[in-house]
């Protein structure tokens, strides 16, 4: 089985396509292929700040990309960057269930199609729940700090490979030292990302 880490962060336009194409690759293979959610924020802040100017260069330039079209994405301008641990917390506490993906990709529309604050306890156990995710095992998990120390490890792991932006992967068979696994950086469309999966003979 092919394992695919994927480190992405709720704020960025290029992670929210890798997680569109990672739905897709998930549908295309099935279970010959597993993919972990890992956590990393763009902007750590703890209160809702103006989105810089080149923020807003990058998603307009991340506009263009086709997939906007071909999935009919109406991107909305972000009128804020906010705290978006929680909601990283919340899909690392979906990755034993298999739900990370559709989580995230929900977590994903209501920022950038809604413009809904996803820092917001509420919004997001709501769309959790809306998700399948057990609310009330969430709230557990994020009370007792066990989340908060995963994701912190996750955002260490993410230095110590070297990664210089998101989205960020490693791929690689599953049973296999993650020291095997082949590092990616940036956002890769289907057939980049399909190309990679059958050079190692799945």
């Amino acid at each position: 089985m092919i394992q695919i880490q994927v480190w992405a962060d709720f704020e960025c336009p290029y992670s929210y396509f890798q997680t569109i194409v990672l739905e897709k690759i998930q549908a295309q293979y099935q279970d010959r292929v597993e993919i972990v959610w890992r956590a990393f924020e763009l902007s750590p802040v703890e209160v809702n700040i103006s989105p810089s100017q080149s923020y807003l260069s990058n998603f307009e330039e991340a506009k263009l990309e086709p997939i906007v079209a071909d999935e009919g994405l109406k991107l909305l301008r972000p009128k804020f960057l906010t705290y978006t641990w929680l909601a990283q917390e919340s899909v690392y506490f979906a990755n034993p269930q298999g739900l990370s993906l559709k989580l995230a990709r929900a977590l994903f529309d209501a920022f950038f199609l809604e413009s809904l604050d996803i820092s917001n306890e509420e919004v997001v156990m709501q769309i959790a729940s809306q998700s399948g995710i057990d609310c009330q095992l969430l709230r557990q998990a994020l009370d007792s700090g066990e989340l908060t120390k995963h994701v912190m490890a996750d955002e260490q792991e993410f230095k110590t490979y070297g990664f210089q932006g998101l989205p960020a992967m490693l791929i690689g068979e599953k049973d296999f030292s993650p020291k095997s696994f082949m590092p990616i950086t940036g956002y890769k469309t289907f057939d980049e990302l399909s190309a990679i999966i059958r050079s190692l003979n799945i």
